[in-house]
């Protein structure tokens, strides 16, 4: 029992350790749309159900990261936001992918001009999130799918109004007029452009919501039309912006003289606390720690552990050790039985008896058990020390029994 208790707590920590590894270690991500995170915003569920599907799946981190050269027929590209994209990079992005199947742009702040963006003529406002219907004919959608969450109605005019499909429009029949206005907006291919798909839908497809009515639905005709899928979270370095040349480039800018002030703090408390803790005061070393001393702790600390078989061993060896300084034994050998033997004759004891005492370790249920063994050990020591002499009357002057001198028992080490 002791043994378990001993190394629970290493077993503990070894346990810990592993679980903290495999959690940094596992490839997690807390941001929006990201496809590894499993978070209420994260498209962790998406992600997988793609692939379960057949699609080949590919995270790409910024825009930078896509060749040209490698996407063409049969490859669709997602781009879960347009937070990082400047306005020169949507138009350069688009030529560079007119060989896709289809590019799929989630657009998630309304406040942005997407249209400049994108490099088309696109307007953006807020979107109620209710529950819409297509209300429009093309491959993406299917009659009655209808999707809830979203949060961006999207609206095409210009040269673009004629090429482009408005789906989940606010309002049955409010595109009759003409309008190109939704939720979601299919745009023809060009030669310098692939079929696009500018949606603003990206909630309901997140792993909150995307159990919601046909939410999964329009995410897996929209995404899974192509064998092979390119996952783009675009980067801060997609909008031109320059990477810090140090950390001191990214910290605030009046970190400095706070960090001063904290330090002129401290200081002034140090001084505060020296003054009223005094001088300091040395100490002779090495400390002289007196014998009672280690030996009270010792036993003080294996009755907290409840160690009795420990301290019953060692004061079997401490009783060995002196009885056999007593009786001339040597006890390099390892082997009781010539103790065992020489301190049975000295003591007219039992051998069994003797060995039981001196040797054998069983087990002590409790604290009496255990105060009672080292009283037995004791007494036999007194025997070994001051034997009687059974030739000589045992009577002592008024006729009772001669009393037998008793010492004061050793200290065990």
């Amino acid at each position: 029992m002791s043994a378990v208790r001993r190394y629970a707590p290493w077993a503990a920590l070894a346990l810990v350790a592993v679980v903290v590894a495999a959690l940094l270690t596992t490839p997690r991500s807390g941001e929006p749309l990201h496809p590894s995170n499993p978070g209420p915003q994260g498209a962790q569920a998406l992600y997988e159900v793609l692939r379960s599907q057949g699609v080949d799946v590919e995270v790409v981190n910024g825009t930078s990261e896509i060749d040209p050269a490698d996407v063409g027929p049969g490859t669709s590209v997602l781009l879960a936001h347009t937070a990082y994209l400047g306005p020169e990079s949507g138009p350069d992005l688009l030529a560079d992918l007119a060989g896709l199947d289809r590019l799929v742009v989630l657009v998630d702040d309304p406040q942005r001009d997407v249209g400049a963006v994108l490099g088309l003529d696109l307007d953006a406002s807020s979107g109620s999130g209710l529950a819409v219907s297509p209300d429009c004919t093309d491959p993406v959608v299917r009659e009655g799918d209808r999707v809830v969450g979203w949060d961006v109605l999207l609206s095409a005019g210009g040269e673009d109004r004629a090429r482009t499909t408005a789906c989940y429009p606010p309002g049955a029949g409010h595109n009759a007029g003409g309008a190109r206005e939704g939720a979601l907006l299919v745009l023809e291919a060009e030669q310098d452009r692939p079929l696009t798909v500018v949606a603003g839908v990206g909630p309901t497809w997140t792993n909150a919501q995307i159990t919601e009515e046909a939410n999964a639905a329009l995410a897996l005709r929209t995404l899974g039309a192509s064998d092979r899928l390119l996952w783009v979270v675009p980067q801060p370095g997609d909008a031109g912006l320059d990477a810090a040349s140090s950390l001191w480039d990214v910290l605030p800018r009046n970190l400095t003289a706070a960090i001063w002030v904290v330090a002129g703090g401290v200081l002034a408390l140090a001084l505060w606390q020296g003054r009223r803790l005094g001088a300091v005061v040395t100490e002779p070393l090495p400390a002289v720690v007196r014998a009672t001393e280690t030996t009270l702790s010792r036993g003080r600390l294996y009755h907290q552990a409840h160690d009795r078989q420990h301290a019953a061993r060692t004061v079997q060896a401490g009783a060995r050790r002196r009885l056999a300084r007593v009786l001339g034994v040597p006890t390099g050998t390892g082997d009781p039985a010539a103790l065992v033997a020489a301190v049975s004759g000295a003591s007219h004891g039992d051998d069994a008896q003797v060995r039981r005492l001196l040797v054998d370790s069983d087990a002590l249920p409790d604290d009496d058990s255990l105060v009672h063994l080292v009283r037995e050990i004791h007494d036999l020591e007194e025997q070994v020390r001051h034997p009687v002499d059974r030739s000589v009357p045992t009577t002592g002057p008024a006729g009772g029994p001669t009393p037998v001198p008793r010492t004061t028992p050793e200290r065990t080490p």
